[in-house]
């Protein structure tokens, strides 16, 4: 397994940059990536002096939507470049959560975005027949305030998807039935379902996690269930579920809610067959920590019916990314772990695989150092067969990579 570097842009458009899709939007086999964020969080100074109306101007030339498009068939040697398009001309987005969904029905992905620190809009942006156009942007509400994490789902098993949202700031999750006319601006407050308050986590993943037909909505550490599913899990489950947690819980009536671990950090997600039992197994990384937490960033792996904790790594620097893929080609899932630089640990960050090794074990391979990245997803961009990851970084320095996963 040798993974190859290379910078996609070292001068994006955008500071701080939170969103990382790859997806092939131009029907030709291959995924490009959409990115962006919510702008330099530095103004311009001059000496020990902030310059606030060149930090202003500077802020209005950023664009906080855009996506590279990929060269393509056998043009992955580091010699032809993704070719970067805007998807708004907008510069005060301030895009944090986001997520990837045919709103509109027309069989197009629309990226959904949530606004960042102290904003409140939910937008999503309509993807035109030729993606290289500006894409369209829609209100679809303004309920709640910093969308850390959005997903696109069948969330409450009703057979179409929803807008699903965890709000840090509002410390609720909730999702947005599509209306009939997804175009209508905001969407009525009849779509809107509060599912928890007064939680304020990261994470969100929509998924058949105990293989009963019907999805789950993990957020955070916690995995909530309707009742209806939830009657179903509880035959077989060996600890009770928190079902309308009281009055002092904000679990909504109609939801049951079960904490896979408790006491870990701002937590990623991910969901395989890590030990080729047939069940799906969770994997947390602590993205933030220690910079929000107390502690070095932990990552594990949770084996069902009773999540018992597999702790493979205790000493990372906020791994923001976790990803489950086989990497190796040996045909069992690895575990891939990326570290911030923050500007604090930027010539140390790692990338780290955890590669399989059967029955529960994995080894640990260090894929690189000095590259911080943030987000980053596992995507096979060369169409060769083996999953690669296309990342950015946070801040403070904006970059774009992809690590070619060669033979």
């Amino acid at each position: 397994m040798r993974f190859e570097h290379h910078t996609l842009d070292e001068s994006p458009p955008c500071g701080r940059l939170f969103i990382c899709h790859p997806t092939d939007l131009t029907g030709d086999g291959y995924p490009d990536l959409i990115t962006g964020g919510m702008g330099a969080e530095d103004l311009p100074v001059l000496g020990d002096r902030h310059l606030p109306v060149l930090g202003r101007l500077f802020r209005r030339l950023e664009r906080n939507l855009f996506w590279y498009e990929n060269p393509g068939a056998g043009r992955h040697d580091g010699t032809s470049a993704w070719t970067r398009h805007t998807i708004s001309p907008a510069s005060d987005l301030h895009a944090l959560g986001s997520a990837l969904g045919d709103v509109n029905g027309n069989g197009r992905l629309d990226l959904l975005v949530g606004q960042g620190y102290g904003a409140s809009d939910i937008y999503w942006f309509e993807q035109p027949p030729d993606p290289r156009r500006e894409w369209t942007k829609h209100l679809i509400a303004d309920d709640f305030s910093k969308y850390h994490d959005l997903a696109f789902g069948d969330v409450d098993n009703d057979g179409t998807p929803e807008v699903v949202g965890l709000s840090q700031e509002s410390q609720t999750i909730f999702y947005y039935d599509v209306p009939n006319d997804p175009y209508r601006s905001p969407w009525p407050s009849e779509q809107l379902t509060v599912v928890d308050d007064g939680v304020d986590i990261e994470g969100i993943e929509i998924v058949d996690v105990d293989g009963d037909g019907n999805n789950e909505l993990i957020a955070g550490t916690s995995i909530y269930r309707l009742l209806e599913a939830t009657a179903e899990h509880e035959r077989s489950a060996s600890r009770p579920l928190e079902v309308d947690g009281g009055e002092d819980s904000g679990l909504a009536t109609g939801w049951s809610r079960e904490h896979v671990v408790t006491g870990w950090d701002w937590t990623r997600v991910a969901v395989g067959d890590l030990d080729d039992d047939g069940d799906l197994e969770i994997v947390f990384a602590e993205g933030d920590s220690p910079t929000y937490g107390e502690h070095m960033g932990r990552v594990g792996w949770f084996d069902p019916p009773d999540w018992e904790p597999h702790i493979i790594s205790d000493n990372l620097y906020c791994p923001h990314t976790v990803q489950i893929a086989d990497f190796d080609g040996t045909g069992a899932p690895d575990i891939y772990v990326a570290e911030m630089g923050l500007g604090e640990n930027d010539e140390s960050a790692q990338h780290i695989c955890f590669r399989n090794q059967g029955g529960g074990e994995f080894r640990e391979e260090i894929v690189e150092t000095g590259i911080p990245t943030h987000e980053a997803k596992a995507a096979d961009v060369t169409g060769n067969g083996r999953p690669d990851i296309i990342g950015k970084s946070f801040e403070p320095n904006a970059h774009v990579d992809v690590w070619y996963n060669r033979p």
